[in-house]
């Protein structure tokens, strides 16, 4: 279903900030979601390139060139971020971007991944489900519930901080007013998508 009033939202704060990358992968998500791929093709490149680490903006993109008919560009599209998702350590992207070149028929790039030992797990370390590698797990939760467990479970210490860096340029970018609930679903959103917890 088109939220035309998120879309018009994006759109006009890509053109008040046309350096913005994640407004203009927010707008292209908001395509991707209202199956409006074509307008998501040049929105979603512009994001990437931007910022080309962008992993999610891959995964939008791929989606968006399979909608108009083109799973060669898709394939392309998706060779090449599974490779920029791996080496930053950008774990459920990646995995979103192996699935779908299983279902284009298409290999997937061959990585190494580390093994968690209960030698490393003593030691508090955990395998992060963000980066996919062995990290020092973080030494009390972010923030209280069930959430702030979850992120403590799974999420080495480096990755969290990772994501405060972003999320305050998410907050900054997409300027995000936390005291509105859907400015927080916004953040929320941004901080599951990085931490690869959705």
């Amino acid at each position: 279903m088109v939220d035309q009033a998120r879309i018009d939202r994006f759109k006009s704060m890509t053109e008040a900030d046309p350096q913005n990358e994640l407004g203009f992968m927010s707008l292209g998500r908001a395509y991707v979601e209202g199956q409006m791929y074509k307008e998501a093709i040049p929105v979603l490149m512009r994001a990437l390139q931007l910022k080309s680490g962008l992993s999610p903006a891959y995964v939008l993109l791929a989606e968006a060139q399979r909608g108009v008919g083109d799973p060669e560009g898709a394939v392309n599209t998706l060779t090449r971020g599974y490779r920029v998702a791996h080496d930053q350590g950008d774990l459920m992207p990646r995995n979103q971007m192996a699935d779908m070149l299983k279902e284009l028929g298409s290999p997937i790039p061959e990585t190494k991944q580390a093994e968690l030992t209960p030698e490393l797990v003593s030691a508090g370390n955990i395998q992060c489900r963000r980066c996919g590698r062995i990290g020092p797990k973080m030494k009390d939760r972010p923030f209280s519930g069930a959430l702030g467990e979850q992120i403590h479970a799974s999420i080495c210490g480096p990755c969290f901080q990772l994501w405060i860096r972003e999320g305050t340029k998410v907050i900054n970018e997409l300027r995000l007013n936390l005291t509105e609930a859907s400015a927080q679903e916004i953040y929320d959103q941004h901080m599951m998508t990085f931490l690869g917890l959705n």
